[in-house]
């Protein structure tokens, strides 16, 4: 018997994780079957093992999926990519308070076997980022062996004779979301926030704790992008009425294919529209480099009602008095600044490299409590009047604004 611990998310140098386990795992073409029972499944950490599902099909592996929907911690677009699959696949679930929360990865042919034991759910977070710890077990099979007990254990579940479970079809996923069961992969997010104590005000916080850094995707591990459905609205000029222009409704999919999200204060001044960045952000985040002002980016604004601006080619600016900005154009930075008590936020959502979506948010917009309070209590400044910046995951903002159309 070989076993090995599996960390993850804390010895980033160390580069383990699942994600890289499982990859590794399906690229050695050893086994015939592969089976999961997990209690949660996120849209990102499904999609990642698509390509890698679909090649194994291909090649006559038998693939069976078991997934929990408990708590809201499987996502309506999670149960959408499994049924894309098109292999056996389940979800349990019950009435009862206790919930279905395995982790177990299984991978078989007829002499051997390897099994994954942790606390790893099916999603990025899980199988990468979060701290994580698994016991991985290979060995030859055997009446005395792990693979036997574990076969004996869960035998109703995995001869498909237990009355709670129940294949994922397409009339089944739209049923669960019905009834509240499941969520989409935004409100999923959400879950996180829950329990969270309601700090009015950073000054209220007691115990100010470190950031950490996050571990990279293994090599091969690659989320299928996150499809941004929005309403383009464009005006153009009317030849009959130059007063009043042709405004034209279009429906436009984008793909999101960073994670980071920009929080940042904006500060004021009667040409706020000229938006300030720490050169750290403006090179690392935005993709600028100081001293080059032929740098450009792209960006699209989204309105409060969800629609989508025109792109805006924006020049990375900075100067000798160290300022590195970037020039916004909305409708909110049309009017009057509203005050440093009051000072709006942008979120900044990279698209890829050099392309963003970006919101401002002013006081009077039902997301900026939300997100003001986050931003303070996560964020840290050297003086009182500091503007702040904090980058996130994507994840993060989901839970905070789930509204936002990403």
């Amino acid at each position: 018997m070989d076993t090995k611990i599996i960390g993850q998310g804390y010895n980033l140098d160390a580069d383990t994780s699942v994600g890289k386990e499982l990859i590794e795992l399906f690229n050695s073409k050893r086994y015939d079957t592969f089976t999961c029972l997990v209690a949660f499944a996120s849209y990102g950490g499904i999609s990642a093992l698509t390509p890698y599902i679909m090649r194994e099909k291909e090649r006559g592996v038998k693939i069976k999926v078991i997934l929990g929907v408990d708590q809201k911690g499987t996502s309506k677009e999670a149960l959408e990519e499994v049924l894309s699959w098109g292999v056996e696949s389940k979800i349990f679930h019950t009435q009862s308070v206790n919930i279905f929360h395995p982790k177990i990865y299984l991978f078989e042919n007829t002499d051997i076997f390897t099994l994954i034991i942790g606390s790893n759910n099916l999603t990025t977070m899980g199988l990468v980022k979060n701290i994580e710890c698994a016991l991985l077990i290979k060995d030859a099979k055997g009446a005395h062996s792990v693979h036997n007990d574990f076969y004996i254990y869960w035998k109703s579940i995995l001869d498909g004779t237990e009355s709670n479970l129940y294949t994922i079809t397409q009339e089944l996923i739209d049923l669960l979301f019905a009834d509240k069961i499941i969520v989409t992969e935004s409100e999923r997010a959400d879950r996180y926030d829950n329990g969270r104590d309601q700090i009015t005000s950073a000054s209220k916080k007691s115990i100010t704790f470190n950031g950490a850094k996050l571990q990279r995707n293994p090599s091969g591990y690659s989320p299928k992008r996150r499809q941004v459905k929005a309403k383009r609205i464009t005006q153009t000029a009317n030849p009959t009425n130059p007063d009043q222009p042709i405004i034209s409704v279009s429906n436009e999919s984008l793909s999101v294919n960073g994670e980071e999200v920009l929080i940042a204060e904006i500060g004021g001044g009667p040409r706020w529209k000229q938006v300030n960045f720490p050169v750290e952000i403006f090179e690392n985040f935005f993709g600028a480099e100081r001293g080059n002002n032929s740098y450009n980016i792209e960006l699209i604004n989204i309105a409060q009602n969800g629609s989508l601006g025109d792109i805006e080619i924006r020049q990375a600016v900075s100067v000798k008095s160290h300022n590195y900005r970037f020039e916004i154009r909305c409708t909110e930075t049309e009017g009057a600044y509203p005050g440093d008590s009051k000072r709006p936020i942008g979120l900044f959502v990279k698209l890829d490299n050099n392309k963003f979506l970006y919101q401002i948010l002013l006081s009077n917009y039902p997301a900026y409590n939300n997100i003001r309070k986050f931003l303070y209590r996560e964020s840290k400044v050297k003086r009182k009047d500091e503007l702040r910046r904090y980058i996130v995951h994507i994840e993060a903002i989901h839970a905070l604004y789930p509204e936002l159309i990403v």
